[in-house]
């Protein structure tokens, strides 16, 4: 067998197990054994289409990134944040009872945190600050809220449940 033969055989090989070990790794992050993964999927279909609704909602406000001034700016978040507001407490009024409930209890906590947030940012924009809106960084993970929001969105097939990036 001659170097060439085997220098290929050896990069497919390489290939194959690199692809086996993401296949792996995706089962894993998807799959039904991940720590954030909520086990009533009603639940999660009803809160995917309240969320999409909202995003809708959203969608038909005035963008804060088109506002004329800050003060018109800080209204297009309020108004914003007062639907999220809204769809959040109708996510928590129905959150279930045991593990799932103590997982959204963190996730609406972030959502307590990122609205605040989003308050705060509004505030400073009437007070002449503008500045460029951040989030808080939750202290255990090191990342912040909004990646939180998401990435709990994501595993729990919710996309319309993360961050809606309204503010611009």
């Amino acid at each position: 067998m001659n170097a060439g033969r085997l220098v290929g055989i050896a990069g497919f090989v390489v290939v194959a197990l690199f692809a086996a070990f993401w296949i792996g790794a995706t089962i894993w992050y998807f799959g039904d054994e991940n720590p954030d993964r909520l086990e009533d999927r009603e639940w999660v279909a009803g809160a995917e289409a309240l969320c999409a609704q909202v995003r809708d909602q959203l969608e038909r406000l005035p963008a804060a990134r088109d506002a004329v001034d800050l003060a018109d700016r800080a209204d297009q978040i309020e108004a914003s944040t007062a639907v999220l507001a809204g769809m959040t407490a109708n996510l928590a009024a129905a959150t279930p009872e045991g593990d799932d409930g103590e997982l959204l209890g963190l996730w609406l906590g972030s959502w307590d945190v990122y609205l605040d947030d989003r308050r705060a940012h509004a505030e400073a924009l009437r007070a002449g600050d503008d500045l460029q809106f951040r989030v808080s960084v939750d202290p255990e993970r090191n990342e912040g809220v909004d990646a939180l929001l998401d990435a709990f969105a994501d595993r729990n097939q919710m996309p319309s449940c993360g961050d809606p990036l309204d503010i611009g």
